[in-house]
């Protein structure tokens, strides 16, 4: 399942790549004019529309996107560092899915982009599947729902402690550093002396009973997921 950014600011588009990437999405970059063969290419799910020059251009992408059969069902997020009210509701009302302004907080913007990936779940118009969906022994993180299920049991998580397991799930058997942990979930600089991590593996550990053997603690290091222990053979 791939999300296309499109735009002109290479520099913004490629922080929005990595925010997508950082939550386990495949991103592929294009420019406008190549943003309709590309999102056919690719067969993106979501196509992330940043700034486009000109809100009549902005106007004709969408429109272009929604006249070709393989994405006229593809979600369409407009992102704008204008913000003018008549902008968004015309973009919206020529096929845009959802519109934010910017600055904006990129937990805003990925929240945005789960919304409309679930709709388009629970439309049927796309399955689940890798890289949404993590799978290991009993354990299954939903990366677009949010949810945890253990042996069938759902599993409630904050956001922090759901950004934590779903990162090291990704990273299995991968002993993580403290900072590349503490970067990669908080955004913390690697200076930053802080117990917050441990906290969340220590309340982590209490609600995934069974399997909280398989959060380690690599002692001087970090800490990575790893595979069930199994029992002697008897």
């Amino acid at each position: 399942m791939t999300i296309l950014v499109v735009g002109t600011d290479a520099k913004f588009c490629r922080q929005l790549q990595e925010l997508l990437s950082a939550q386990g999405h495949r991103t592929v970059l294009s420019d406008p004019a190549r943003a309709v063969q590309a999102a056919c290419e690719h067969r993106a799910v979501l196509v992330v529309l940043d700034g486009i020059p000109g809100k009549q251009a902005a106007m004709d992408l969408v429109r272009s996107l929604r006249a070709q059969p393989a994405t006229r069902q593809t979600a369409i997020f407009q992102v704008d560092p204008r913000g003018a009210m008549t902008d968004v509701v015309e973009l919206l009302d020529a096929g845009a899915d959802d519109y934010l302004i910017r600055p904006f907080n990129g937990q805003i913007f990925l929240a945005r982009v789960r919304t409309l990936l679930r709709r388009q779940i629970w439309s049927g118009v796309l399955k689940e599947e890798p890289p949404t969906l993590l799978e290991d022994n009993g354990l299954v993180v939903h990366l677009v729902a949010r949810t945890l299920t253990v042996s069938g049991k759902d599993i409630p998580l904050t956001r922090l402690e759901f950004e934590l397991l779903s990162f090291l799930v990704r990273n299995k058997e991968k002993v993580l550093k403290r900072t590349e942990i503490l970067e990669a979930v908080w955004k913390y600089p690697a200076d930053v002396e802080t117990r917050t991590l441990d906290k969340h593996i220590e309340t982590l550990r209490k609600k995934l009973g069974a399997a909280a053997q398989r959060l380690r603690t690599v002692h001087g290091i970090g800490y990575k997921f790893s595979g069930p222990v199994e029992s002697p053979l008897a």
